[in-house]
């Protein structure tokens, strides 16, 4: 079995390993669930996301686009010699970032507990704000370790951090210290892998201070932080505005059924985490545009497949793993998931737009979608509370993805199959309506399998599955 996954095409098979970290890490993250829902009342669940995503808005900010700096300067450099120079400057810039980041978030931190919902205590918020700087530090490396094709060594680094962090969360949990629990166990994983990821960056690369490079590639990544933000907004922000209107506690049912659909994104990123790291050097490649063009409408049919998935799984995990009163996050979980889905194709499509030496057009397009978001959110979730904030994000992320095509498409032209993609996406958005949210029967095992198998034929119909390739590929395997 392990020779035969050796013999895969190396991009196949550094997807099954990111795929597998994921799995992994994902499963014990799902383990937390019930554990997390036991021992946190609904009020406490809500104030955790509250602090979540307050991790994921300030780490966008600090992250100041240095992955993405990496993958385009790093990924594009001439020689090996260049590659790790630029490494070693962005290395440079995400400890600067991470330092400066612990003193003023924890300077901040009193003003910051107060201003959130949920009445989020001061010692919450200092807990993860140092997790957060942390953060900060191990963005670049672990950027390397995809760049550099090191999967293995990114599954172990990924997989281990959430294995600790779950080993010592569920205790303390069990213990009785709620909330304060899980975040020491984030802050306690988190400071292990970036001690390990440190020492390896530097040395495989050095680090470097060179304050002309760091301008060159703050304008390259200084404008994906309003990407990042328009991003926290269109994904996050409404919970915000949620629990100030009708509490954490009833705001906790839409946070879970979040957590699920991002399960969407979950099973597209091992194809991401390959393909977004590689892109610009597969565009320079020979017949680039049309091998371009080809892999991003795969990684549009993987995240349309993916929301089907999460559609049939998320509403029975959630009546196996909670208590009876979070089962009111089943009815969102679909239109959540599909959300998603549709952000990760427009991160897909936006390849024009960031193959160019700056990143103002998407940051003023994804700005402008947060700003038609924010709007909507304050008008609709009043009246509607939650399904207001699902209908606002749909208005917003339309919008986006219409407008990225065609700007990506106008700075660098790639042969999307455009008609194909669109009638696989309204087809996908049909077999959606009719999947069943019921208690799992065998009438709804066979009716969801009947809805997958029908478009599983339908991307074979359209000629995004390579049957050809595929079958080729299986009998080399077979021969060896």
């Amino acid at each position: 079995m392990i020779n035969k996954i050796a013999n895969l095409p190396k991009p196949l098979r550094d997807s099954l390993i990111y795929a597998s970290a994921l799995a992994f890490s994902k499963g014990l993250a799902l383990l937390m669930v019930p554990v997390a829902t036991n021992y946190l009342t609904p009020e406490d669940y809500g104030r955790l996301d509250v602090l979540q995503t307050l991790a994921d808005l300030l780490s966008i900010i600090i992250g100041m686009g240095l992955a993405e700096s990496l993958f385009r300067f790093a990924g594009s450099a001439s020689n090996t010699e260049e590659r790790k120079s630029a490494a070693a400057n962005l290395f440079g810039m995400s400890v600067v970032s991470g330092i400066l980041t612990l003193v003023i978030t924890q300077a901040c931190a009193p003003f910051i507990a107060s201003a959130l919902p949920g009445n989020i205590s001061l010692l919450e918020a200092r807990l993860i704000l140092v997790s957060l700087a942390l953060c900060s530090v191990i963005l670049v490396p672990l950027a390397w370790l995809r760049l550099e094709e090191k999967a293995g060594l990114y599954f172990l680094g990924s997989a281990g951090m959430v294995l600790l962090q779950v080993s010592i969360a569920i205790p303390l949990l069990m213990l009785g210290l709620g909330v304060n629990g899980v975040l020491i166990g984030t802050l306690i994983s988190t400071l292990t892998l970036s001690s390990v990821l440190i020492y390896l960056q530097y040395k495989d690369t050095g680090i470097a201070f060179n304050f002309a490079r760091f301008k060159s590639y703050s304008c390259y990544g200084g404008p994906l932080i309003f990407v990042g933000i328009a991003g926290f907004i269109l994904g996050s922000f409404d919970r915000w505005i949620l629990a100030d209107e009708v509490g954490t506690a009833a705001m906790a049912q839409y946070a879970l059924a979040a957590k699920f659909g991002l399960m969407t994104a979950v099973l597209i990123q091992p194809f991401d985490l390959w393909w977004h790291a590689r892109r610009f050097s597969c565009f320079e490649e020979a017949n680039g545009a049309v091998n371009c063009a080809r892999y991003a409408s795969l990684g549009i049919v993987i995240a349309l497949f993916s929301c089907l998935i999460i559609s049939i799984l998320g509403p029975t995990l959630v009546r196996i793993l909670t208590p009876e009163s979070y089962h009111g996050a089943i009815q969102y979980i679909p239109w959540l998931a599909l959300l998603a889905a549709i952000h990760n194709a427009t991160s897909t499509l936006a390849f024009g737009a960031m193959s160019a030496s700056h990143t103002i057009k998407p940051a003023l397009i994804d700005c402008s979608a947060a700003a038609i978001a924010l709007v909507a959110y304050l008008l609709l979730i009043p009246i509607y509370h939650a399904w207001g904030a699902i209908a606002a994000t749909y208005i917003a992320l339309l919008s986006r993805i219409i407008v990225m095509y065609w700007v990506s498409q106008k700075e660098r032209f790639l042969p999307f199959p455009l008609v194909k993609l669109i009638s696989l996406s309204l087809f996908s958005l049909c077999l959606l309506v009719l999947m069943p949210s019921t208690e799992l029967s065998l009438a709804v095992f066979l009716q969801s399998m009947i809805l997958l198998l029908s478009f599983l034929a339908s991307t074979v119909f359209l000629g995004f599955i390579p049957i050809k390739q595929i079958q080729l590929v299986m009998l080399k395997l077979q021969r060896k």
